[in-house]
């Protein structure tokens, strides 16, 4: 009874704890791993965005249109409108500009500065690496002045600029960036602007330089401008080899912010990080995180995404081609092919092909390359256009087969079969008269020769004596004397 009642206790305790590790694994979240997928980067920046120039898509974003203040990011916008003022003929990059008034109006005395003084003399060129690589707020300034006449009216510039490039969360108060509750921007916004400023080279090449020197002016000793962003820095520990340069920014309210350029492999990302703090690396040294993210950002998206083809030329379609000389049909292939800025780990399975052939009745000739038709791309919802449908080889004219269809053609037509008969009978009826005017003649030369014959026998009768000469004979003499009579 003991043995029983012990092995009767160890299968409850047995059961329970079954029921017990069933409610547990059931209380559980259910995670389905996905196969391959990316990691996402899970940068910790307050915003960022990351924007691949050539596909034009956007490959990361957090708060991509939270409104931020953008800190001397805000100097793309600003050197931009300058360079365009250039560009357009209004300004030369040797015309010297002599500074006037108080350019610090605005600034305070912890604000970036190239050291830019009232009345100093300075090139535009030179005024222009001023404000991007110490991101001097004076500099800015100065060429608001110099363009506009004044700060206020190229203030409302940059924000009708903003507004053509297609910024709906960006207002700007001032020419530098320096904290203002009015002057705000977004990721996505800021990326907008830097695309656009990336294609003038003037602005590219200056965003790209690491140091520039400005020579003594009449007011200061020789300056050497050293660039804020430590990406392009050979010297600094966050340097990266794929970066080409853009614009720092940094206020108390606007944290740590970078716009960073790269190229790698054919390849251009531009990446936007606003927000960071400074964090204490393992090494103990203290960095801005608009460094590290950026870097971090963009290797992710060289690494992660590439060029993959979505669509071959591989044959897609037949169809049938009448009277063609050794081919009944033809297939179509895609004129070109198709690829797409993907993740890595995409199921190419999934893409989808939406054909439509433009006709089914086709006859011969037909043309290698002849276009037939045409295809649609799409992958994942994005629609990555249409291609044509073309004739994968030449199907040549049948013309013994051609020539029988035009025949059957011809003799279905019911004006034609009405046109066939009426001659049909014409000819009959053509035929008929022949035959009967051919059989007059004949019976009435008979009955001539018959009756000439007569004559000339009754003739010979009436001959006293008899002449003894034939039909034949007389017929012949006949003819010798009006032959004779003719002649005379």
């Amino acid at each position: 009874m003991k043995a029983e009642s012990k092995t009767s206790s160890v299968k409850k305790l047995f059961a329970l704890a079954l029921v017990l590790a069933l409610f547990l694994v059931s209380s559980l979240p259910v995670l389905t791993p996905k196969a391959g997928a990316i990691e996402d980067p899970a940068i910790t920046t307050a915003a960022a965005y990351l924007w691949d120039l050539d596909a034009r898509q956007v490959l990361y974003s957090k708060n991509p249109t939270e409104r931020r203040a953008p800190a001397s990011l805000t100097k793309i916008m600003t050197v931009l409108l300058a360079v365009e003022a250039y560009e357009n003929g209004e300004i030369g990059l040797s015309d010297k500009i002599t500074v006037t008034g108080d350019p610090y109006f605005d600034i305070t005395p912890d604000g970036s500065s190239a050291g830019i003084k009232t009345g100093e003399e300075l090139t535009f060129e030179q005024l222009l690496y001023c404000c991007l690589l110490p991101s001097a707020n004076e500099g800015c300034n100065v060429l608001a002045q110099v363009l506009a006449g004044d700060v206020p009216a190229f203030v409302e510039r940059m924000n009708t600029r903003a507004a053509e490039l297609g910024c709906t969360g960006t207002h700007f108060a001032n020419t530098h960036g320096m904290p203002d509750d009015n002057h705000y921007s977004t990721a996505e916004d800021l990326c907008k602007i830097a695309e656009e400023a990336l294609k003038h080279n003037l602005l590219k090449r200056i965003v790209s330089t690491p140091t520039y020197t400005v020579p003594a002016t009449n007011m200061s000793d020789e300056r050497v401008l050293k660039n804020t962003n430590n990406l392009i820095q050979p010297s600094s520990p966050e340097y990266y080899e794929y970066a080409a340069g853009m614009k720092t920014g940094h206020t108390s309210a606007a944290g740590y912010c970078l716009i960073a350029y790269a190229a790698k492999d054919g390849r251009q990302l531009v990446s936007v990080v606003l927000g960071g703090e400074s964090a204490v690396l393992d090494s103990g040294r203290t960095v801005p995180t608009s460094f590290t993210e950026s870097k971090r950002l963009l290797e992710w998206g060289f690494n992660n995404f590439s060029y993959q083809k979505i669509l071959s030329t591989t044959p897609l379609a037949e169809i049938p081609v009448a009277l063609g000389r050794g081919s009944s049909s033809v297939t179509l292939r895609p004129e070109r092919t198709v690829s797409a800025l993907l993740p890595n780990d995409a199921d190419l399975s999934q893409v989808e092909l939406d054909r439509r052939v433009f006709t089914t009745d086709l006859t011969a000739p037909v043309d290698q390359g002849q276009i037939l038709g045409e295809v649609s791309v799409s992958f994942n919802g994005v629609d990555y256009g249409t291609v044509n449908l073309v004739a994968n080889y030449k199907v040549e004219l049948d013309r013994g087969a051609y020539m029988m269809t035009e025949i059957r053609s011809t003799l279905s037509n019911k004006y034609v079969r009405l046109g066939i008969t009426l001659f049909a009978i014409m000819l009959i009826l053509y035929v008929a008269f022949i035959v009967y005017y051919n059989l007059r003649r004949y019976n009435k030369r008979r009955v001539a020769h018959e009756l000439a014959r007569r004559r000339v026998e009754e003739y010979q009768r009436s001959q006293e004596p008899s002449t003894g000469k034939s039909f034949e004979e007389i017929e012949a003499r006949h003819a010798r004397e009006m032959q004779e009579t003719r002649k005379r």
